[in-house]
């Protein structure tokens, strides 16, 4: 472990060939950044993924300029010099890992030239990488018995998720997928909505959760860019994975109303019908393959007035 020593860094490390035994897998580390931080164009041999976890940091590369904020995931090329922008940076903070993807199997192969094919290098909504990203540098931290097979299963759920992202980012049209058109507070509380399809969501919880100043300001902005109101989108979602929840077998509508946070297995069905066109227990009927007449007939849409 190097242990990051400049006055513009307020504490950080990077390991260099972390695990041995994973040759692609080149470097993670982590740093907590002074305000006004910059960094000289450097390159790595492998993909270079920074995840913000703090602030907001700017980013030269390809001779373009990327600002990247909390959430988001800035991605390096091979060999591709990149650096910070010419604007002071806030103070923020950075976790990342780099990976020679050809060198880690099929999917990470896949990814490599998804990732090159669309040429991008800022995804957003990527929050959920950040608990990835600490289990591998811990794993690299601690020393454990087996962290070779963890870091394996880890960095595979990674390149999962990434790419995930890359898919949404570039088919921004798919239902309930379209994030790029939004602003950072929208796409947050986006995804808080997709982390609790359990209940109602208060509008004080997703108002936080987008860091907005206000309530109304919230549901205004988020109208205007959504096109509906936030209680909409969030039944849509929920109505959603509760359709899903009916394809197994052993799973009642009654135990899918309460497991989505619906307060009567009556109020559900209402709702179902309204959005799918017939009644949850004829669609679980329908895709047991139990009758196919009971298959809806339109596309369902995520934003679903409740």
């Amino acid at each position: 472990m190097q242990v990051l020593r400049d006055p513009q860094i307020i504490s950080g490390f990077i390991y260099e060939e972390p695990v041995l035994e994973l040759p692609a897998f080149t470097h993670c580390g982590e740093a907590l950044c002074c305000c006004g931080h910059s960094r000289p164009p450097h390159t790595h041999e492998g993909f270079e993924f920074l995840y913000l976890s703090r602030g907001e940091a700017s980013w030269h590369t390809a001779g373009q300029l990327f600002q990247q904020r909390i959430g988001e995931m800035f991605i390096a090329y091979p060999r591709e010099p990149h650096a910070t922008g010419p604007k002071p940076n806030s103070e923020n903070q950075h976790i990342w890992i780099g990976l020679r993807l050809e060198s880690l199997g099929p999917a990470a192969a896949k990814l490599a030239r998804q990732i090159r094919r669309a040429n991008v290098h800022l995804l957003p909504d990527c929050q959920e990488a950040e608990t990835i990203l600490r289990a591998i540098v811990g794993q690299v931290v601690d020393l454990r018995l087996r962290r070779e097979w963890v870091i394996r299963a880890l960095i595979n759920a990674f390149v999962a998720l990434v790419g995930q992202r890359l898919d949404i980012a570039t088919n921004p049209s798919d239902v309930g997928a379209r994030v790029l058109p939004y602003t950072l507070g929208v796409q947050k509380a986006l995804a808080y909505m997709r982390r609790n399809l359990d209940r109602r969501l208060p509008l004080a919880d997703l108002t936080a959760a987008a860091t907005a100043r206000s309530v109304p300001h919230f549901c205004s902005q988020f109208h205007r860019e959504v096109g509906v109101t936030p209680a909409a989108y969030h039944v849509g979602l929920r109505l959603q994975a509760a359709r899903e929840a009916l394809r197994q077998p052993s799973f009642e509508v009654t135990m899918v109303a309460q497991q989505f946070g619906f307060s009567s297995s009556q109020h559900f069905s209402t709702l179902f019908k309204r959005a799918f066109g017939l009644p949850p227990r004829a669609w679980k009927t329908g895709s047991l393959g139990l009758g196919a007449d009971a298959w809806p007939r339109s596309k369902p849409t995520p934003a679903m007035a409740p």
